[in-house]
């Protein structure tokens, strides 16, 4: 079983006090629980933070439509179910099921709101790097994995891209709020507009240059087309 030396990262976290005041505190109070605990704990909080980028991006989080990590977690499950080969499904919701669980620690709480970090883009409310991000993280996940040392691997591996299948899973990852773009605008409680800068950067170029060949194939294939439906009106 993992151990984890709880004063180092303690005292790591006290350089992050002032851009992130409640993270000492949810460090704390997830250590404080049974190793065994954890985990259900972490997915139970998963249901309170949302998706920093729907705040940033779009007017869903003002308007109180965002996604949660919870909502984004299922939502990656059923895609792979809808697109991904029946061999890579297992692994592919595993990855889907453990890749965030650090942010029920791991989130910026802004305006009363839990929201996962997003330093590249969210400069207006901390000043953290990606390098921070990252190790604040995987503190997290040592933690919260601390009783279950196979999901802190499955974690490391998703982490380290260490297999083809992470390698889709993380592409899948990253375009994946395009389907909910869709699904709002279909809603009628949103226009195409109020997504004008997702439309932009996932164009078929981009997502060609920047997602696996697998991904990008149903993502121009199936996806984008719908967009371009709505575009049109």
């Amino acid at each position: 079983m993992y151990k984890i030396d709880r004063v180092s990262y303690m005292n790591f976290m006290i350089k992050y006090d002032t851009q992130l005041p409640n993270l000492a505190q949810n460090f704390a109070m997830a250590s404080s629980l049974p190793a065994s605990a954890r985990v259900k704990w972490a997915n139970d909080q998963l249901s309170s933070v949302f998706r920093d980028g729907w705040f940033i991006n779009t007017p869903v989080g003002k308007n109180g439509d965002a996604e949660t990590v919870h909502d984004h977690i299922g939502h990656l499950t059923d895609l792979i179910d809808r697109y991904f080969p029946a061999e890579q499904k297992r692994l592919a919701v595993a990855y889907a099921e453990c890749h965030d669980t650090q942010e029920a620690i791991a989130h910026a709480v802004i305006d009363g709101v839990k929201r996962d970090l997003n330093p590249r883009f969210n400069k207006l409310s901390y000043q953290i790097s990606d390098d921070d991000k990252d190790v604040i993280e995987t503190h997290a996940a040592e933690i919260l994995f601390e009783g279950d040392s196979e999901r802190l691997d499955l974690w490391k591996r998703y982490k380290e891209c260490a297999d083809e299948t992470t390698s889709l899973f993380r592409g899948l990852d990253k375009v994946c709020v395009m389907w909910r773009c869709i699904e709002f605008v279909e809603s009628g409680d949103y226009d195409y507009a109020d997504f004008q800068a997702y439309w932009d950067y996932w164009t078929p170029e981009n997502a060609v240059q920047k997602l696996p060949a697998f991904v990008s194939n149903f993502y121009v294939g199936d996806l984008w087309p719908k967009a371009e439906k709505l575009r049109m009106g």
